[in-house]
């Protein structure tokens, strides 16, 4: 394909000296000439192992130039490609200048094209941002931009884009999609096509995740301090565990945690922290977050109509009786404490069988959970003006059977996937966050 790709710093680069190995013809437009220039003469405008060794080949191949300004080539491009920097601002917000500028200059090169222009994006900015910039681009020539991250490391970029873990293109265009994945023909990685705006969050889940790790084992690293212990051997250990700890468990979006083990662990790390005067923020800030899990879906339920609502599952998790901090119990709780009247269906919980703390934390918090339980989905629903979906105990057909039409249902766990809830006519309108599993241990 023939690929005029603006900015040639480290991800334009690189970028452009791969898709060239890859047997594509690839124009790079930067206006700063030392780097037009640099590549012009075979050398590499970044520091990059590896770099200047693949430019100089695109160069001498002929299927490598770079230019100041894209002139005409846009009006017969394949793909236009966006890599400028899109660096923070006082405040934090990216700023996004150069991105206005290339998409300016796009649409002015490839004015007069007979048909539409997939434009990948590789600049890392929020949706938002990007919809609001796509939005005052004129409407001929016709820009499909599809957002096309890149996770590319500085120092092993070259074997990052060639051993991708993904491949990720998002858009609204499904033929813009697939003529962006067409790019990246010949490497071995799964291709996911989503819409703009969750394949813009892959890049920064991934990168608040990798900075989350590197913090988690900081703050570790910190508890030795304090109490003894390896911080390097403590997370050898906790690495080792590729069944929970690195792996996709817990990493399904889903309600607050509860049970007797996370809330409980988390307050002692933190509370010895302060003990010593340390705070451990991101401890902290996980007990918060999951509190804030809570206040979202209390918030949603109280902005929807209906005072009477059904309530599917209690314990923590399926198959447990445990109510110990049950996230569940807390919102129950507190919605009671807001004048709902509230049925629950939930046959793991049977209080003639509780016994020790579990009945102990029921007689604090829900006194009167006997009264509150129901022996059927049919009893919770009967009446009932929402659903408050918290545990998969019933099936999908069985609870779409059920549902009256214009019942709120607030699905905090997000069970029904959105063909799912359109085959049972409830829309998208459903109140509480979308999510699934309450990742406990």
């Amino acid at each position: 394909m023939n690929i005029v790709l603006f900015g040639a710093g480290y991800v334009g680069s690189v970028t452009a000296a791969c898709l060239v190995r890859l047997g594509h013809a690839v124009l790079v437009v930067d206006p700063a000439d030392f780097k037009v220039e640099a590549i012009r003469a075979g050398l590499s405008p970044v520091a990059e192992p590896g770099l200047k060794q693949l430019i100089a080949e695109g160069v001498r191949s002929g299927r490598l130039r770079a230019a100041a300004a894209a002139g005409p080539d846009c009006r017969l491009a394949d793909v236009a490609m966006v890599c400028v920097g899109t660096p923070s601002g006082a405040s934090g917000r990216v700023e996004t200048g150069a991105l206005e500028r290339v998409l300016d200059d796009i649409a002015d090169s490839a004015r007069g094209r007979s048909g539409a222009l997939p434009v990948a994006i590789r600049s890392t900015v929020l949706a938002p941002v990007l919809r609001d910039l796509i939005a005052r681009l004129p409407p001929e020539p016709r820009l499909r931009c599809v957002a096309n991250p890149e996770f590319l490391r500085e120092t092993s970029a070259i074997a990052d884009f060639h051993r991708p873990p993904f491949i990720v293109a998002g858009g609204d265009d499904p033929a813009a999609l697939e003529t962006v994945l067409e790019l990246y023909r010949g490497l071995e990685a799964p291709r996911h096509r989503l819409d703009l705006e969750s394949a813009i969050l892959v890049k920064y889940a991934c990168n608040a995740y990798h900075a989350l790790k590197i913090a988690f084992a900081n703050e570790i690293a910190t508890l030795a301090e304090l109490g003894g212990g390896d911080a390097g051997r403590v997370m050898e250990v906790v690495a080792q565990d590729r069944l929970l700890n690195l792996a996709p468990a817990y990493l399904r979006p889903g309600f607050a945690f509860g049970g007797s083990c996370l809330p409980k662990d988390l307050r002692a790390l933190s509370a010895w922290g302060r003990l010593h005067h340390e705070p451990l923020p991101l401890l902290a800030g996980v007990q918060a977050s999951n509190q804030r899990r809570i206040e979202q879906a209390i918030e949603r339920i109280l902005a929807a109509p209906g005072r009477i609502l059904a309530v599917i599952g209690l314990s923590f998790k399926p198959q447990s009786d445990d109510l110990r901090e049950s996230p569940y119990v807390e919102l129950v709780e507190r919605l009671l404490g807001k004048g709902y009247e509230i049925r629950i269906f939930d046959p793991d919980v049977d209080p003639a069988t509780m016994v020790g703390s579990n009945l102990a934390y029921i007689h604090v918090h829900l006194p009167h959970l006997a009264r509150l339980l129901v022996a059927t989905p049919e009893q919770a629903l009967r009446g009932a003006q929402g659903l408050v979906l918290c545990k998969p105990l019933v099936p999908h057909e069985t609870l779409a059977a059920l549902v009256a039409p214009g019942l709120t249902v607030h699905d905090i766990e997000g069970h029904w996937s959105r063909g799912q809830r359109a085959a049972a006519g409830l829309g998208p309108g459903a109140s509480a966050p979308r999510s699934r599993g309450t990742g406990q241990a």
